[in-house]
């Protein structure tokens, strides 16, 4: 089923044009502020209404990093609002609150709460009352309960800072390792990654350097090497593999495995997986006067 979501959002504003750019083509997404609060309009698609909001924040946050989603907006409306949605008068939207008009079947909706001196209700308690009677807007929302469980589980949830090597020309084979992320593996690796307290940053996002297997393992190496706590390196191969890396000094002595120049990322893997124990170091290049840290696998925590 297909849910529409606004959620209050941070980070980023109207004003960014490449976050809109980026929600808009990648998710589908809209970028607005009301109220001095920055929001964001998005669809999700589940069984349930609380996996469709975390695949939609997954997907949301994939496309641009540096968003965050911290809790569903409740849209609340008032008479002038219900009246504007439903294109009927001020009049008749008083009468369906009084149960003058319509009064067969539920009742119309308790109000959240007052504003003022007027009141005002969840929209999708009001939507959900308008459908018994043809006069609902098509969309399917969140409850109330669904609501605050979704809010809750953003609470909780791990977050993923999404960053790539700078070797040109893998865009694409990136977006399929994430959308293969997306729609296969979130689940299981959030719950993962919820136990891991050394691959964060220092706002408490856990950071995944997303690789296509065919693109250098230079660059991916550099990319890991470049952060001074644990990193989750994403990529498919053969099969998806989600694996915990560090140039953090291993706890004892360890073999060093050399990766060649020229090796891409699917052949480093391979090395890797041969070697579970080893640390990893690029091949000595007069090119390169410095080469990135030893890398050892903490971790394979998906597959």
């Amino acid at each position: 089923m297909d849910y529409d979501f606004t959620f209050v959002i941070s980070g980023v504003d109207v004003d960014d044009q490449a976050a809109v750019d980026a929600l808009r083509d990648e998710c589908d997404a809209l970028l607005a502020r009301a109220g001095g609060v920055d929001l964001l309009s998005i669809t999700g698609s589940a069984d349930s209404a609380v996996e469709a909001a975390m695949r939609a924040v997954s997907s949301a946050e994939a496309a641009v990093p540096h968003l965050r989603v911290c809790r569903v907006d409740r849209d609340l409306v008032g008479v002038h609002e219900i009246a504007e949605r439903t294109g009927r008068s001020r009049q008749n939207v008083s009468q369906w609150v009084t149960g003058q008009r319509k009064g067969q079947g539920a009742r119309f909706p308790a109000a959240e709460g007052t504003v003022g001196r007027s009141q005002a209700w969840l929209w999708c308690e009001v939507n959900q009352w308008l459908a018994a009677h043809g006069l609902d807007d098509g969309a399917l929302y969140p409850t109330r309960e669904e609501m605050a469980e979704i809010d809750v589980a953003l609470a909780r949830s791990v977050t993923l800072t999404f960053t790539f090597a700078s070797t040109p020309g893998f865009e694409a084979a990136r977006k399929r390792v994430l959308q293969e992320l997306d729609s296969k593996h979130i689940p299981g690796l959030m719950h993962f990654l919820s136990s891991l307290d050394r691959a964060t940053h220092d706002q408490g996002s856990h950071v995944a350097v997303v690789a296509a297997q065919d693109e250098p393992a230079r660059g991916v190496m550099e990319s890991v090497a470049s952060f001074s706590h644990d990193v989750i390196l994403i990529t498919a191969t053969d099969q998806f593999l989600a694996t915990v890396l560090s140039t953090r000094a291993p706890l004892g002595p360890t073999n060093t495995v050399t990766v060649p120049q020229e090796a891409t990322v699917g052949q480093w893997l391979r090395l890797v997986q041969e070697n579970p124990q080893a640390a990893f170091a690029l091949e000595a290049a007069e090119q390169h006067a410095e080469d990135p840290a030893p890398i050892q696998r903490r971790l394979a925590i998906a597959a």
